[in-house]
């Protein structure tokens, strides 16, 4: 079985670190990016870079690179500019292109539990179809990656949240379940050795229960600087700005949805050394 993995989005947040941890788990990762500057980070970090859109192009990507294995995301926010019919058809047809590709193993990048969102989520709607599409595909072999919240959301200028030192700021001040975007290449390593058994499954990717205070009390201890913390705007400019966003929140908050359900105890099955607040 071939040792090569394609990972899409290679030097966006999930893409570059799960790379990264690819590599430490003995892969060989080629990556795809629009750029030659994308190129050289790819390089840079022992990634072999795919010039090319992953999502108009990923049929030449899976060819030129030569792997049998494929790491692959859909992008709401900027491949698929807000629009999740558009994000839903580029998963799909990125899975249309792993089937021609004869693809020994594909891992989707989804999001935990994503069925019980509210249907306000937009940015979660599209992975839902995506999973669908997925299991009723004629792939070999396949599973998927439920990520929960990014810790490297607490550095995300997109979103007006930039990450300062001394400072730690978020959309939401409670509880939630996080896990580090290299843990995603670390959760896909194991599906990628391990294909018969993880064959139509879901490996939920959470590192670390806690609220900003815990992530802020860990930063502290780790930098050993004070670290201040609140909200990154007021709940109200969330709410009226950010509605896809807010209705997340609620979510993980338990306000009006269960939440997530897995725990950071199921991945470490998997995952012993998964990243907490201190690690990422």
């Amino acid at each position: 079985m071939s040792n090569k993995v394609l990972v899409t989005a290679a030097t966006g947040k999930a893409g570059f670190k799960s790379c990264l941890a690819l590599i430490d788990e003995g892969f060989e990762v080629y990556g795809t990016t629009r750029s030659s500057s994308g190129a050289e980070k790819l390089t840079a970090a022992g990634i072999k870079p795919i010039v090319g859109d992953y999502v108009t192009d990923i049929s030449r990507c899976l060819d030129e690179s030569g792997a049998k294995k494929l790491l692959f995301l859909t992008d709401f926010f900027l491949a698929a500019k807000k629009d999740a019919k558009l994000e839903e058809k580029q998963g799909k047809d990125m899975i249309d292109a792993a089937v021609a590709a004869n693809i020994e193993h594909a891992v989707f990048i989804s999001v935990a539990d994503a069925e019980t969102f509210p249907k306000e989520c937009d940015h979660i709607l599209a992975k839902v179809e995506v999973e669908e599409y997925l299991k009723a595909s004629s792939l070999k072999s396949w599973s998927i990656a439920g990520a929960s919240t990014f810790f490297e959301n607490f550095d995300d200028a997109a979103n007006y949240n930039p990450l300062t030192k001394g400072s730690l700021k978020f959309l939401m001040e409670e509880s939630c379940k996080w896990c580090a975007t290299y843990d995603i290449g670390k959760g896909a390593a194991v599906m990628f050795k391990n294909p018969n058994e993880w064959h139509t499954k879901k490996m939920d990717i959470i590192g670390y229960v806690g609220n900003l205070d815990d992530c802020a009390d860990a930063l502290e201890k780790v930098g050993s600087f004070k670290v201040q913390r609140g909200l990154a705007m007021p709940l109200l400019v969330r709410r009226l700005l950010l509605k896809d966003l807010d209705y997340m929140c609620e979510f993980f908050a338990g306000r009006n949805g269960p939440g997530l359900k897995g725990n950071p105890e199921d991945f470490k099955k998997y995952v012993p050394d998964a990243l907490d607040a201190e690690g990422w």
